[in-house]
């Protein structure tokens, strides 16, 4: 089974510089290592410039910023594209335990129809990282693979873009996700959309890995530092987005947005800095407006 992988950096040399170091670990071997470098600032191109005689790196340096968003679509296209049966995409800051990849691997042959494998995701000191949780079904539906039953995985309906593995024939048939997304939620909409398309998801919990963020936090709104306030005008605009997609009913529809614009209101007053709830405001107010007529487009790859 041949798998290539991505990764997705900017400004994070030094987490780089480890997460290579731990993908060229795997026991299971990795076709080629694609990392998108979003236009870095600190030296990353150089840190890349070193492994210009590896055959195993594929570096590519953008010209701009396009975001996680844009560096997942740019990545995915360019690892499927070289001709895998697998993508495992991951970002910059992503330690895969040493077997974590071939705990995907052994497990892709539990149902034919699996669409993507996610993997545990957990902080530096072990425990569930709060930003990664996946989407598992409920009641829980363990599947072990036929032959082997300490293979198995718990199916799940969506996972975020810190570990998890696709199928190139997913891939083909469900397009790239939305580059136009910048940042957030291209990931939960990307693993709904391939759920939507037939396919299967599984949670792989002896699939492990480190995301070494500085805390162990989930994006709240009301827990928003100064560097984070930007990032809640993609969160608002692009789940309206997803809303919009999902509720054919247009009465509905923007009923459902002027309750989030007020549970956005309520969450933001919780905030402790009146700066930042004004900031916050602001930012929420122009994303759920401009999702009303935000349309990204599917970019599709030709099965190689």
């Amino acid at each position: 089974m041949k798998i290539n992988c991505v990764v997705v950096t900017y400004n994070r040399k030094q987490l780089l510089r480890e997460n290579i170091e731990a993908l060229k670990s795997q026991t299971y071997p990795i076709n080629k290592i694609f990392i998108i470098n979003n236009h870095s600032t600190d030296g990353t191109e150089e840190l890349l410039s070193h492994y210009s005689n590896d055959a195993q790196i594929q570096a590519h340096n953008l010209d701009e910023n396009i975001g996680g968003a844009g560096g997942f679509s740019y990545g995915i296209k360019a690892a499927v594209e070289d001709g895998c049966d697998y993508v495992w995409i991951m970002d910059d800051d992503t330690i895969p335990h040493p077997d974590a990849l071939e705990r995907l691997a052994e497990a892709a042959g539990i149902d034919a129809n699996a669409g993507f494998l996610c993997s545990k995701v957990v902080w530096t000191d072990g425990n569930l990282h709060k930003m990664n949780k996946c989407g598992v079904v409920r009641p829980l539906r363990k599947v072990a693979r036929p032959d082997a039953s300490g293979i198995y995985g718990y199916e799940c309906r969506t996972c975020t873009f810190v570990s998890v593995m696709f199928k190139s024939e997913a891939v083909y048939k469900v397009g790239l996700p939305y580059k136009e997304f910048f940042i957030w939620h291209d990931d939960i909409e990307y693993t709904s959309r391939i759920i939507n398309a037939g396919f299967t998801g599984y949670y792989i919990d002896r699939s492990v890995v480190v995301h070494k963020t500085q805390i162990n936090y989930a994006p709240r709104v009301y827990e928003a530092g100064k560097n984070d306030l930007w990032k809640f005008y993609y969160q608002a605009r692009n789940t309206t987005f997803m809303a919009r997609m999902s509720k054919p009913n247009k009465l509905f529809f923007y009923i459902s947005i002027l309750n989030k614009y007020r549970v956005y209101r309520r969450r933001i007053n919780r905030a402790a800095n009146k700066e930042y709830r004004k900031i916050l405001r602001a930012e929420v107010k122009r994303g759920c407006i401009d999702g009303l007529k935000f349309k990204p487009r599917i970019e599709y790859v030709k099965p190689h």
